[in-house]
């Protein structure tokens, strides 16, 4: 008899741990089952990602349009220091035997722009080319409703006198970019 309760025993630890190793294995089926549901992502993970995305989006576009505005101001102050030295070499070489000049006007009603022109003083018979501010950019000196005349001496092409023209960014005052014209004819900016 005491064989027999040994032979039980011996099934019964068998049949248990036939019956735990089903139960592990049903587990570990139903936690795979679950992790294949699982494989999205929720909502708020979704919405964090978006608000990541907006954040850096936009200051990726506010970075870029001041750097947009920096680029036309130096476009425009290359742009009327090209200007001053043709007006500058002008004089010097006394193409048709005259002087040259720029008139620089800061228009309350039509906005800034510049004229090349011939002659000692400027009017409207003398004008060889006009040229207009860009429509983000704006003359802080001369001031509104004023204007500033350059005229070049032959020869030595030496301006009548020493000057500044400031120009800046019509969003931004404080962005800004200053041509200056010495007494000796340097132009730089």
């Amino acid at each position: 008899m005491e064989n027999y309760n040994n032979k039980k025993n011996t099934f019964q630890l068998f049949s248990f741990s036939a019956f735990q190793i089903r139960i592990k294995n049903a587990f570990q089926l139903n936690r795979l089952a679950a992790f294949q549901l699982n494989k999205g992502f929720t909502l708020i993970e979704l919405l964090i990602t978006i608000g990541i995305i907006a954040v850096v989006s936009t200051v990726g576009f506010l970075n870029l349009f001041g750097y947009r505005g920096m680029q036309e101001l130096d476009l425009t102050a290359q742009e009327i220091t090209i200007i001053l030295r043709n007006a500058q070499d002008r004089s010097i070489s006394q193409e048709s035997s005259s002087r040259y000049g720029i008139h620089f006007e800061n228009s309350v009603s039509s906005g800034g722009f510049y004229d090349l022109f011939s002659g000692a003083t400027y009017a409207a018979g003398t004008i060889i080319s006009k040229n207009s501010l860009r429509p983000t950019i704006q003359f802080s000196d001369p001031t509104s409703g004023n204007s500033k005349d350059i005229i070049f001496a032959p020869i030595s092409g030496f301006p009548n006198a020493s000057t500044t023209i400031t120009i800046s960014l019509k969003r931004d005052a404080s962005v800004l970019k200053n041509i200056i014209i010495n007494t000796n004819g340097q132009i730089q900016y």
